[in-house]
């Protein structure tokens, strides 16, 4: 009874810690559940392609935008297509543009030095930084700690509850608020408990890794224009995995700032949707044009797929809407778990000081 108690106030304080933090970032992971189709109502303002004709490229407005911008990495999320501007994706630490050009005279047509504004990634830098940089990174994964200890306490603490709830004899108990929110915070906890151990354990893995990085950042090489002219062709470099690999499907091209390698991005077109469309890597050199390194999902030990599917499981966005939907509404449970556990706090707080 006494290890009861005790293991009852270590979930009741670290619920009460994390309490308004979670209910930040359930918000804005239910939000970002959507970012896929944030993204595309914001691509509505991609400037206009005058000129349909004529072979689309990388090329053609590669090398331009990577003079312009020294210091830059660039990400490509679309291949070239006819008619459409090939919208180029900068980031620099935590800012971030977009350049557009055509996809045949290579002509920039167009430069939104405000993309770091967009609401999608307003969502993101605040989910996972609080924007307080750093330190924010930090904040965040202590916050995930404290969550998962809160629920693996309230496991222990409602266990002989797990499974009357799950069989409905538990019900919502109006005689008094005070029994309502109880019963609600009860049956709320166990019925997400699943979504929200998975939900924490990808996000500890995430913001780990994203905290150690902040602290510990990779060195990085100066870009010269040497370095801007060093990669020969993506085309080629496209198309030559396109004959390799005819069922890959290419959904990112990366090239880090200083560097002289193209990293490609996507997945097998019979791999299932819960690894993602960016963990299948191949790592070319923009030199020679060359495979330097591959990391394809279905061969990677099963440590190392589980560890990259941790994105998609996070924030659910593997599958179609109704899936999304589903991690969205059960995303806001962290959030009225924290509510009604204060409002629980609050009301025996009054008891005993009436």
């Amino acid at each position: 009874m006494k290890a009861t108690k005790q293991i009852f106030r270590w979930h009741h304080w670290c619920g009460l810690i994390v309490g308004i933090f979670l209910l930040l970032m359930s918000i804005t992971g239910s939000l970002l559940v959507f970012s896929d189709e944030m993204e595309a109502i914001e691509e509505r303002n991609v400037p206009a392609v005058q000129a349909k004709g004529g072979t689309p490229s990388f090329d053609v407005s590669f090398k331009k935008v990577q003079a312009h911008y020294p210091g830059w990495e660039i990400r490509l999320y679309h291949l070239p297509k006819a008619g459409v501007a090939l919208v180029y994706d900068l980031r620099k630490k935590e800012q971030q543009q977009k350049v557009y050009a055509d996809p045949v005279s290579g002509e920039i047509i167009g430069i939104d030095a405000n993309a770091n504004q967009s609401v999608q990634r307003q969502l993101l830098l605040l989910h996972y930084t609080w924007f307080a940089g750093t330190t924010g990174k930090i904040m965040v994964f202590c916050t995930g700690v404290l969550f998962f200890i809160t629920l693996f306490t309230g496991l222990i603490v409602y266990r002989k509850a797990i499974m009357k709830t799950l069989l409905f004899r538990v019900r919502l108990n109006r005689k008094t608020s005070r029994s309502l929110y109880s019963s609600l915070h009860r049956i709320i906890g166990v019925w997400s408990v699943v979504f929200n151990l998975l939900v924490v354990t990808t996000g500890l893995w995430l913001s780990g890794n994203i905290a150690l990085t902040a602290i510990n950042p990779p060195a990085a090489k100066a870009a010269t224009k040497q370095n801007a002219a060093s990669i020969h062709s993506i085309d080629a470099i496209v198309k030559k995995l396109a004959t390799d690999y005819p069922d890959f499907d290419i959904h990112l091209v990366r090239i880090r700032p200083g560097s002289s390698t193209v990293g490609v991005s996507g997945r097998f077109q019979n791999d299932p949707s819960v690894y993602g469309k960016y963990y299948t890597v191949f790592t070319v050199n923009g030199e020679t044009g060359r495979l330097q390194n591959s990391q394809v999902m279905k061969e990677l030990p099963v440590n190392q797929r589980l560890a990259k599917m941790a994105g998609p499981l996070h924030f659910g966005n593997y599958g179609g809407l109704p899936l999304k939907i589903a991690y969205c509404l059960l995303g806001l449970t962290p959030g009225l778990l924290s509510i009604s556990g204060f409002v629980l706090w609050r009301k025996r707080r009054s008891k005993r000081t009436g």
